[in-house]
């Protein structure tokens, strides 16, 4: 006889009733936990990245300012610099200043200088004697909380850098050029080329989708990232100039001329040498059989090729902020012909004649001098002004007496002053003259002169002497 236990189905119901709720709450443990797992992954792939060479970088948090309604970001620039393998200081290179209203940072091969409210940025190689390399950026650098801020378009220029910011998927990207060098080399490797160009100025070309290929005939060329040829590889050598997009190249036969970026030849190639003067202006100094002349964009000639030399000797006045040793205050260009200098001016009109012994005063030249803190003075900047200097002889004595004239060559003070200097004291230049015996201020002097005759202080630049946009191309790889 069986016997029926209620209790029995009481508790076993009970028991699958706590079965289901434990189960249900496993799952709903499980759905908490993968929808906490997704949300954490979804917030974490929104956060904020920036990488560095393809490596997540944590940047300090002022070293970024974001701009909400724009993808407009500006970027501290001595902050960033040792991210970028750049190393940072106040000032401008190649003068002596601790200037907090500029800053130049250097990497192994090129110098760039930055300038509070300007849309300049001046470039140079690493202890060089090239002239400023001058770029434009559509906005001036600032300064928040004592610091220098720039753009992006201003960073990936003073840095030599790619620079992408995703604002969707909030993150930046940078990648440097030797990362991009060491990438790009292994990948035309395997289109057949012996790799890409050693040459710095060449291997900037690739921030601009440009690269200078090597065959094995040690010819070069240029192609796109996709091997799309741009300039057949059939030249000697090559030498790009980044801030006009250009290619000065070299033949068989050691003659240079240009050629753009789309492969044109822009100036044909019957030059032992070519320098830019001004890429506004399209201006070129050019070399043949060791005479000097200026040719246009077309390959006009602009000041026949019969000089000496064209333009000056910049390392000489080291100081002065000469930018630009060929072109000074965007008008004179400086030749020599038989030991005499004169001027012309950016049409080829002679506006000074061959008559003068020196383009500049050297305190090295004067023995009253050489135990003063003076520097070697070409320009006097406030006033666009030039100093040169002719040998005389007085009271049977060889000596060197310097004038000043203005830009366009018109006498500002006739050539009697025997020495003509400025010195520096805090990080301000004071240019002196003198003149009988007396010691003047050239600047003060200059202003009353002017006040006097009415004229006007002619308008000062960024860099003042004018355009710096001047570019010493060696073509060689």
């Amino acid at each position: 006889m069986q016997y029926y236990n209620e209790n029995y189905d009481v508790e076993a119901e009970k028991s699958k009733k706590w079965s289901t709720l434990v189960l249900v709450l496993i799952v709903l443990t499980i759905m908490a936990i993968i929808a906490v797992a997704c949300t954490m992954l979804y917030i974490q792939q929104r956060a904020f990245r920036v990488y560095i060479n393809g490596a997540s970088v944590n940047l300090p948090k002022d070293i970024l300012i974001m701009n909400e309604n724009s993808d407009k970001i500006y970027i501290d620039i001595k902050g960033i610099a040792k991210y970028l393998g750049y190393d940072a200081h106040n000032g401008e290179y190649k003068l002596s200043t601790e200037d907090t209203n500029k800053c130049w940072v250097n990497g192994e091969n090129e110098t760039a200088s930055f300038f509070l409210n300007s849309n300049k940025i001046s470039k140079v190689k690493v202890n060089s004697q090239d002239d400023y390399e001058d770029y434009t950026i559509t906005d001036p650098v600032v300064s928040r909380n004592g610091k220098l801020y720039c753009t992006q378009e201003g960073i990936k220029i003073g840095f030599n850098i790619t620079f992408s910011y995703n604002k969707q998927a909030n993150r930046i990207e940078m990648y440097t050029l030797p990362h991009l060098v060491e990438t790009y080399t292994a990948k035309f490797k395997t289109y057949g080329y012996d790799g890409l160009s050693r040459n710095f100025n060449n291997q900037k070309a690739i921030l601009y989708n440009m690269f200078v290929v090597k065959k094995d005939n040690n010819q070069f060329g240029v192609v796109t990232a996709n091997n799309e040829e741009l300039i057949s590889p059939r030249y000697s050598d090559m030498d790009f100039n980044e801030s006009a997009g250009e290619f000065y190249v070299k033949n068989s036969y050691n003659k240079v001329g240009i050629i753009t970026k789309e492969g044109i030849t822009k100036i044909n190639l019957i030059y032992d040498q070519i320098n830019m003067i001004d890429k506004k202006l399209g201006l070129y100094a050019v070399r043949n059989n060791n005479k000097y002349g200026v040719i246009g964009n077309t390959g006009n000639i602009v000041i026949h090729l019969e000089y000496d030399q064209v333009g000056v000797t910049s390392s000489q006045f080291a100081n002065n902020g000469i930018s630009n040793k060929y072109l000074l205050f965007e008008n004179a260009i400086p030749v020599c012909q038989n030991k005499k200098w004169g001027m012309f001016d950016i049409n080829g009109n002679m506006i000074m004649p061959l008559e003068w012994d020196t383009m500049g005063y050297s305190a090295g030249s004067s023995g009253s001098l050489q135990n003063k803190n003076v520097n070697n003075t070409l320009i006097i900047p406030s006033y666009k002004a030039i100093v040169v200097g002719k040998e005389k002889e007085i009271d049977r004595k060889k000596v060197t007496q310097y004038a000043i004239h203005d830009y366009k060559g018109e006498q500002i003070i006739p050539c009697a002053l025997t020495n003509v200097y400025f010195i520096t004291n805090a990080g301000v230049n004071t240019y002196y003259m003198e003149y009988q015996g007396m010691t003047l201020d050239v600047e003060k002097y200059i202003e009353d002169q002017y006040e006097r005759e009415g004229k006007n202080k002619p308008t000062d630049t960024i860099g003042n002497t004018g355009s710096s946009s001047s570019v010493t191309n060696t073509v060689n790889n």
